[in-house]
């Protein structure tokens, strides 16, 4: 393998964690607990509160994944999200740094300047895979992933410790707008552990 590239695939694996499928980075929306980013990013497909609990309540991203991919919801999903599926996995990301702000952001600055790859045989449009000659595939998620570590290795990262939806992409969270989310003042205080991090998210 290239030396040059960061690769990751199952979030059991060597780097899995830079996955959205990966549980041990929980995110909140609107005060509410969500599993993984994987499940927001489903969960922000739909406006059915109904199809929204549903996929809150599954065990794992792939399941989450998985029901939300499913042919009795393939007429549900907002049209919004289908046409801005880059934006809103953007936005997910950065929910997720946002609150694992030192477990990932340390995840994310270890990949220092290598490019990042999503390893997938059978999505060429999150990910790909890396030949020989090079990469095979988009890899938007490894790009994205790359563009926020850039940020967050810059001399002012500020304005990742705040996360704003996008007004274009409209989301619903459980029949409420998804609400702005500021913790520039908590993530400032010296000694932040991901733990208090983490006991924030907990019901």
């Amino acid at each position: 393998m290239n030396s040059n590239y960061i690769t990751f695939s199952h979030p059991e694996m060597s780097m899995g964690g830079l996955s959205n499928l990966s549980p041990d980075y929980p995110v909140a929306i609107n005060g509410v607990r969500v599993p993984t980013a994987e499940h927001l990013f489903h969960i922000l497909r739909f406006r059915s509160s109904m199809i929204q609990a549903a996929i809150l309540s599954k065990d794992s991203a792939v399941s989450a994944r998985r029901l939300a991919s499913s042919k009795d919801f393939s007429d549900e999903a907002c049209p919004v999200w289908l046409e801005n599926r880059l934006d809103v996995m953007e936005f997910c990301v950065r929910t997720k740094l946002l609150w694992n702000w030192l477990r990932f952001g340390n995840l994310l600055r270890s990949t220092e300047d290598k490019t990042i790859q999503m390893v997938s045989t059978t999505d060429k449009f999150w990910g790909g895979k890396v030949c020989d000659d090079g990469p095979v595939g988009e890899n938007h998620y490894g790009k994205l992933l790359m563009k926020i570590r850039d940020e967050l290795l810059s001399d002012n990262n500020e304005a990742l410790r705040m996360v704003v939806p996008p007004p274009h992409l409209d989301l619903f969270f459980f029949g409420k707008p998804v609400e702005t989310k500021d913790r520039r003042d908590h993530l400032r205080q010296v000694g932040t552990r991901t733990s208090e991090i983490v006991n924030a998210l907990r019901p």
